[in-house]
């Protein structure tokens, strides 16, 4: 659960370095001329702007604001990913569908028929997040008494790390990186490191000499980790490790996914309640919302009562869950 900190990349699997390139000094502030980001603002100042053509046709940035204006949060931010190619294809639905309209094909099977099992599709999602909503604005648990049963997931690591890469088991010549390590090689490696910080090593300097990661140029600085929090996805091996922990110390090689990690733990404190209290009303309702959800599909659950007639599959098999109507929920977005 995010309780309003600034999360670390720590992303144990992205163990390539990466290249840093020198950035460009901006031109004065004075110099350059402020411009509309984004469709909605382009529309906003210019809505008769031609921003494209498809067909012969010209695209204003109105007619692009009003496409997007009607998708899903989660649909438009995919379709931004790449805004030419999503512009072209929502343009190309909106063009044949209407083509189609003439012909008078949505009267027609089997489209008839789609047609109406998609309005009652979309119908059952908006009842459905409806459901969810009510239930997020009712009054949920104390947050007070939840921060006081919880304390550990409100428990922050300042980490560093050492990261040692080895090619997996049974990876092509052709695939592996220059210099890149075998496993055992890595455990090597990894133990003689945790030999020279025992002696006195300074961590931050091996890190920035030994580290194949993306923090080796800091010193290996993972930044503050809610190290207990249940929504972050750190490895069980790396929460065990830190556990044992005092500030100061740093643990044996770690075995994760591709690599060794040797983890210094630079600080520990707890978030107090009043900077923690935000987050814990949004965990609160989300889980109210969920729950009510969950509670509404259980009611459809299946009991076959006629095996032959549902065949002997396990998907027939009785008390079969019912699909969910939920949309996938976004995935927590971290601070750098």
């Amino acid at each position: 659960m995010k309780i309003g900190l600034s999360l670390p990349l720590l992303v144990l699997s992205s163990l390539a370095p990466l290249g840093w390139s020198q950035a460009t000094t901006p031109p004065p502030a004075a110099a350059t001329e402020a411009k509309p980001h984004g469709p909605e603002a382009v529309a906003a100042q210019d809505p008769n702007r031609v921003v494209a053509t498809i067909n012969g046709q010209k695209i204003t940035a109105k007619q692009v604001a009003d496409m997007l204006r009607s998708l899903a949060p989660e649909q438009r931010k995919q379709i931004e990913t790449n805004l030419a190619n999503g512009v072209q294809r929502l343009y190309m639905i909106q063009q044949l569908s209407e083509a189609a309209h003439q012909l008078n094909l949505e009267q027609q099977s089997p489209w008839k028929e789609q047609l109406e099992l998609n309005r009652r599709s979309v119908l059952a999602q908006a009842y459905v997040a409806h459901l969810s909503e009510a239930a997020a604005k009712e009054p949920t648990e104390d947050p007070q008494k939840y921060y006081d049963a919880h304390k550990a997931e409100f428990d922050n690591a300042k980490l560093s790390g050492i990261f040692v890469p080895f090619n997996p088991p049974g990876t092509p010549a052709s695939n592996s990186a220059p210099n890149a390590l075998t496993e055992e090689q890595a455990h090597d490696k990894a133990n003689d490191l945790e030999k020279k910080l025992a002696a006195g090593g300074d961590f931050a300097a091996l890190a920035r000499a030994e580290s194949v990661h993306q923090t080796a140029s800091k010193g290996g600085d993972l930044g503050t980790v809610p190290i207990n929090d249940p929504s972050i996805n750190i490895p069980a091996e790396i929460k065990t490790a830190v556990s044992k922990l005092q500030p100061g110390q740093v643990s044996e090689p770690i075995h994760i996914q591709n690599a060794f990690l040797i983890v210094k733990l630079e600080s520990r404190e707890t978030v107090p309640f009043d900077k923690a209290k935000a987050g814990i009303e949004t965990k609160l309702q989300t889980e109210r919302g969920q729950s009510v959800v969950k509670k509404e599909q259980e009611k459809y659950a299946i009991h076959v009562e006629d095996q032959d007639f549902f065949g002997s599959t396990p998907a027939a098999a009785s008390g079969a869950k019912v699909p969910s109507l939920q949309r996938p929920a976004p995935a927590p977005q971290s601070k750098p």
